[in-house]
């Protein structure tokens, strides 16, 4: 299973003005949060520690070598305190788990039958950091290569031990390149044997070993004292992969293979990262937690509201595999940016803060709406994390209680407020839910054009914006029975100088419309 553990770092804010002295602040001290908590198999507990340096360019000395943080159940933490000069940078770089002595090698650890978390490395780098009172953002990944031998036993013995021999004693450690190098100096001649540990009992076992070209054998014993080894074609092994490796015991013969690629460390599939030279680039998959989630690398924040659920607080910004943005809105790419400004064009730079717009097969995560499916995604997950889902007519109404269809107009809707029928956008920003206008693109029906439709009130450009739902309201077709248009209830603002309030309307799918997920309950 791999595993990142990623520590959040907001970026600090200065008012931009004009200096002629460094200024000296006190920003406490320097803290890390996990956003995934995983070491090895299983979540951080208290008392762990890591090793953090810290550099300030261009001084000849580290500001900190190897300090010590542990974690307290929320963050790791230790005694060192931010330096005064906020406006110098820092290289920093961390390493799991913790050692009184900066490592600079790894060194094999050939009895690993109590579990892998003793032989296991990670370490992390980050440069250019200011000075926050935030804690940091840093995603470590494993250095060393993960072993899982699947075992089919057939004989009527069962196995007592499973030993993976061959590979390398030793590795150099550049915590700063994040790379391992040659280890000067140490020689052992004697073949590793590495006592894997029994992760499922008769089945499965794991180790860690060094990455590199190596020629390994898998060496089994068994309960009536017999021993089978079985070699392994030579291999090249990657930092911080998992490979598998299946294994069938006959009798007293075994039958092996061993996979050719590269495992994600996690149960998410298989890495590829070709081409990428820093550990940031490497996405976190879903991490949750109280205010927060991360999905595919990206933080999103989260509120429970007054309806009882909890709703993503910004939109989404996930680009699907095999998905490309559009700047064009007459292309139907089902994916666009927003183009909430006064030139209504496109633009890319607008998606961190107002994110993507998405058409409904898009969202759902199929490749199209049909006359088959159309009425079939009633709180489906889509292109949500695991756990959440596209919002349904029901969980719409409950928040905000109008409804285009009078017959589902919800008056107990949390926010519902019948002097302007419908929720105040003003209430829900108080609670924490502000919508973000983002435009829409626009296109009546599968004969039609597609195109940006940005409406302007007051200077806030994209007030008319939609927020998908997955509940159908009508499928329509034309008169040879073929698919014209399918229409969903979506949320929708009105925003003029006498009413600011969202409501639940009407949208088709094939428009461009923002996503906020909704948690399963």
């Amino acid at each position: 299973m791999k595993r990142y553990i990623t520590f959040v770092m907001a970026a600090l804010a200065f008012v931009a003005c004009q200096h002629t002295a460094e200024p000296e602040v006190d920003f406490g001290k320097v803290q890390v949060e996990p956003v995934i908590t995983k070491a090895t198999e299983v979540n951080f507990e208290n008392g762990d520690q890591i090793g953090l340096t810290m550099a300030k360019v261009n001084d000849t000395e580290k500001y900190a070598d190897n300090a010590c943080f542990t974690f307290d159940g929320t963050v790791f933490s230790g005694d060192l305190v931010w330096y005064a000069d906020a406006y110098s940078e820092a290289d920093i770089y961390a390493y799991y788990p913790y050692d009184a002595i900066n490592p600079t090698i790894y060194a094999l650890f050939e009895d690993q039958t109590d579990g892998i978390a003793q032989a296991d490395f990670m370490a992390a780098s980050k440069k250019g950091v200011l000075p926050t009172p935030n804690a940091i953002t840093m995603v470590f990944k494993h250095m060393m290569t993960k072993l899982v031998i699947n075992v089919e036993n057939l004989s009527e013995s069962r196995i007592t031990s499973l030993e993976v021999v061959g590979g390398k004693h030793v590795t150099g450690i550049d915590l700063a390149e994040m790379t391992l190098t040659e280890a000067e100096g140490t020689v052992n001649n004697a073949v590793p044997q590495v006592k894997a540990y029994e992760a499922q009992e008769g089945k499965q076992w794991q180790a860690i070993i060094i990455p590199g070209q190596v020629r390994l054998e898998i060496s089994i014993s068994l309960e009536n004292g017999k021993k089978i080894n079985q070699s392994l074609a030579e291999m090249t092994l990657k930092s911080g992969g998992q490979y598998t490796i299946n294994a069938r015991i006959i009798k007293d013969n075994m039958i092996v293979s061993a996979s050719g690629e590269i495992e994600n460390w996690s149960d998410e599939g298989e890495i590829r990262f070709e081409g990428q030279g820093s550990t940031e680039d490497i996405p976190v998959i879903f991490a949750e937690y109280e205010n927060h989630f991360v999905y595919h690398g990206i933080e999103y924040k989260t509120i429970t509201l007054a309806d009882g659920n909890k709703w993503m607080a910004e939109n989404l910004r996930y680009i699907p595999e095999g998905k490309t943005v559009s700047k064009d809105p007459e292309e139907d790419a089902g994916i666009w940016y927003p183009a909430a400004n006064a030139e209504k064009v496109a633009d890319p730079a607008l998606a961190e803060a107002l994110g993507l717009l998405y058409d409904a097969a898009t969202a759902f995560g199929v490749e199209a709406v049909t006359l088959e499916n159309a009425a079939t995604f009633e709180g489906t997950q889509g292109i949500c994390p695991t756990g959440w889902h596209i919002p349904t007519i029901a969980e719409m109404t409950g928040l905000v209680g109008h409804c285009s269809n009078t017959a589902l107009v919800n008056p107990d809707g949390a926010y519902y407020d019948a002097t302007i029928n419908g929720a105040s956008l003003a209430a829900l920003a108080a609670d924490g839910w502000d919508w973000q206008f983002a435009s829409m693109r626009n296109k009546a029906n599968t004969a039609g054009k597609g195109s940006y439709t940005v409406t302007n009130y007051n200077g806030v450009y994209g007030i008319m914006s939609y927020m998908i739902g997955s509940s159908n309201y009508q499928v329509i077709t034309n008169e040879d029975g073929s698919l014209k248009n399918v229409q969903y209830y979506y949320l929708m603002p009105t925003y003029n100088a006498s009413n600011e309030k969202v409501t639940v309307a009407y949208g088709n799918f094939l428009i461009g419309a923002s996503i906020r997920c909704v948690k399963n309950k």
